[in-house]
């Protein structure tokens, strides 16, 4: 048996509408798009994030959200606020307040009900990597 090598290459989030995820998921994460094949158009996007080589994957499905998701993205930021605030004006709604722990961060939905949260910083030196929003 030989060796192989494996990786996280995508974390997978469903939408019902794929222009609109594109556009909503590209703004809240200050990724570009990425092309994929073009026999999968009409069901992927894929998006580059600016600091990772995990791809976030935008797949359409016309399945009902039913459930609390098992994984979800966690968006670290210097302002939990601001971002919430941000984030809602793109089409995310507010779900669930958490403040204990030491932690004051939002559980929130995107268009299609998935949840993410929007937390204090967890890795600072690599927030202060990125652009302000």
């Amino acid at each position: 048996m030989t060796g192989h090598r494996s990786r996280l290459c995508h974390f997978v989030v469903d939408v019902g509408d794929l222009d609109y995820g594109l556009a909503f998921w590209s703004a809240a994460l200050g990724a570009e798009e990425e092309p994929v094949s073009k026999g999968s158009q009409h069901i992927y996007r894929r998006l580059r994030l600016p600091d990772s080589d995990v791809r976030i994957l935008l797949q359409k499905t016309e399945d009902s959200k039913v459930s609390k998701e098992r994984m979800h993205l966690d968006i670290e930021t210097d302002d939990v606020e601001a971002e919430a605030t941000r984030l809602e004006t793109l089409g995310a709604t507010r779900w669930d307040h958490q403040q204990e722990r030491g932690y004051d961060f939002w559980v929130m939905r995107d268009p299609w009900h998935n949840e993410f949260c929007v937390l204090q910083p967890t890795f600072p030196h690599l927030l202060a990597l990125r652009r302000p929003a």
